[in-house]
């Protein structure tokens, strides 16, 4: 292996934008102390009404998530962001690890 240094070719890196940072305005710190309903979202399933109607203490549902597959966080009911699960001492944690483009609330 060549441990010589290598010409990095940016015509194959990817174009991003640089973050817009908020103006700090009196509206702006007005709205941090706004509370939001967050929920993390650790799968999905189709059922049928007769099944939910059949369903008892100790009942299992499947879901269609895969250990791999992000965990959805939604603030307000709209996706914001998705995670990795994470133990952080007794407790369940999400670990940010896509921020969406659109985080209307």
């Amino acid at each position: 292996m060549s441990l010589e240094p290598q010409n990095l070719d940016i015509t194959k890196l990817e174009s991003v934008e640089k973050p817009v940072k908020v103006a700090k305005s009196k509206t702006y710190n007005l709205l941090l102390d706004v509370e939001l309903e967050l929920s993390a979202i650790l799968g999905e399933t189709d059922i049928s009404l007769k099944k939910v109607l059949d369903l008892t203490k100790g009942s299992i549902i499947e879901l269609d998530n895969k250990t791999i597959k992000p965990i959805k966080l939604l603030a307000n009911g709209s996706e914001v962001a998705r995670g990795e699960v994470v133990i952080i001492e007794d407790n369940f944690g999400l670990r940010i690890t896509d921020i969406s483009e659109k985080r209307i609330v």
